[in-house]
């Protein structure tokens, strides 16, 4: 359910982007989509204008298919063989430095947050989880982009914290 979640909440970011870039080139006169007569004015008649064309059609199966695709590309678990018990406070600074904020903590686990601008752009998705797994190390999951950015930045503040 998480999956298709993720996936109908890119498609509504993605459609609201290009509603405002077609928004933005119909009132710059850029777009040489005329949208009066039949399909009506605006930016729904834009819209009707752009589907109608082959070129539109693909277009929008191109992106839904993306959409499909894109939680299984952009949210991945990775391992790392740190304790979470004797490295806590460097994996809390490691994650701080890259703009994330301790939400809460339980047994053997820390939720992350981004700051409110960072959830607005992530729709909620911008959870980084940090869990102890059964080989003794942690897993951090949550978007790509902050996965990688811990998964480097953990082993420095480990080192600093020596």
């Amino acid at each position: 359910m998480k999956y298709i979640l993720r996936a109908v909440k890119y498609l509504i970011k993605i459609a609201l982007l290009l509603a405002l870039i077609f928004a933005l080139m119909q009132w710059g006169g850029m777009s040489n989509i005329e949208t009066g007569g039949a399909e009506g004015g605006g930016i729904l008649g834009f819209f009707k204008s752009f589907i109608a064309t082959t070129r539109g059609q693909v277009f929008s199966v191109v992106l839904l298919i993306w959409c499909a695709i894109y939680p299984a590309v952009e949210f991945k678990r990775r391992q790392l063989f740190y304790t979470l018990d004797g490295h806590k406070a460097a994996v809390i600074k490691a994650l701080n430095a890259g703009g994330m904020t301790l939400a809460s903590e339980t047994d053997g686990q820390l939720v992350f947050h981004g700051s409110p601008l960072r959830r607005i752009w992530w729709m909620g998705d911008d959870t980084v989880t940090i869990t102890r797994n059964a080989a003794g190390g942690i897993d951090i999951e949550g978007p790509r982009r902050f996965v990688m950015e811990a998964q480097h930045r953990i082993p420095n503040y480990v080192g600093i914290e020596n």
